[in-house]
């Protein structure tokens, strides 16, 4: 995989202002630029992707898939969610809704379906599970104005690039992805994204083909974990830096098993000078 070579057309690409994203930060200040600490998907993951992909549910009625969907998103304590059409918020239709749990992938095809109905609803308005999303605030527009559902628990994967990164500059979905985890934009596509018919383009053309329902899957497989990438192995590296020195705090102090045990003792603070009860993210906006 020519990885290398397409991420640095990427970070170009998120990195040069386009006219929109000037007029859109115009007024902002200047942040300083951080990279983004790339961790490919392991061997497992990437067994695990094509497993998941083998397998997505595709949901157009209310039958038992729909409802045993319903019952597996509820058990979750986040998802990852993806929705097509919504760049343009409340100037879309709503065709579909991929969401990602950790075992399973849903496509709901809401225009089989009709609405969003209150089942559903319900679970995308709550604070739990939690709601990956990529430019997240065109997605609530669209379901407040189309589907009068304010969406709540939303954690935004631009967000935690942005600040990742440092700088505002816009980057898609599969740009992320694409920077983030080391995959080439070309296994981030379909025939079908590049089609010269809009219908196509914007999935709301039907019958949706395999190719469609496949990268409409993996986008939100992969959303998933960009946003623990971003978290876990980036924003947050100090924090866990600082727990795994609290953890491993016994191996540092004699091997006396009575000394141990006095520092074992229930009014002991040992290791907790480690920790940073003050402890602000290295990625805050600078004053300047």
């Amino acid at each position: 995989m020519n990885g290398a070579n397409n991420n640095c057309a990427i970070w170009k690409q998120c990195d040069s202002d386009s006219g929109d994203s000037v007029s859109t930060f115009s007024s902002a200040p200047l942040w300083n630029h951080k990279g983004v600490k790339c961790a490919s998907l392991l061997s497992h993951e990437m067994q695990s992707l094509e497993k998941k992909l083998q397998r997505i549910i595709f949901i157009q009625q209310t039958d038992q898939s729909y409802h045993l969907a319903l019952d597996d998103i509820r058990d979750q304590s986040e998802i990852s969610l993806l929705v097509e059409p919504s760049f343009y918020g409340r100037h879309c239709s709503t065709s579909v809704i991929a969401i990602a749990t950790s075992n399973n992938t849903y496509i709901f095809d809401v225009r089989a379906l009709g609405k969003i109905f209150k089942s559903l609803s319900e679970l995308l308005e709550a604070k739990v599970p939690r709601k990956i999303m990529h430019y997240s605030h065109r997605i609530c527009d669209l379901f407040a104005h189309k589907h009068n559902i304010k969406i709540d628990g939303i954690c935004d994967t631009f967000v935690e690039l942005c600040v990742t990164r440092q700088d505002r500059g816009l980057c898609s979905l599969r740009e992320a992805i694409s920077l983030t985890l080391n995959i080439p934009m070309s296994e981030l596509t379909c025939d079908e994204i590049e089609s010269p018919r809009e219908s196509v383009r914007n999935f709301t053309g039907r019958p949706l083909s395999k190719d469609q329902l496949q990268i409409l899957g993996k986008l939100a497989i992969l959303q998933q974990k960009l946003h623990d990438r971003l978290i876990y192995g980036n924003i947050c590296t100090e924090l866990q830096q600082m727990t795994t020195n609290f953890s491993y705090e016994f191996k540092k102090h004699s091997n006396s098993t009575e000394e141990i045990a006095l520092n074992m003792a229930p009014e002991s603070k040992i290791g907790t000078e480690c920790i940073n009860q003050f402890y602000l993210i290295s990625t805050k906006m600078s004053d300047s």
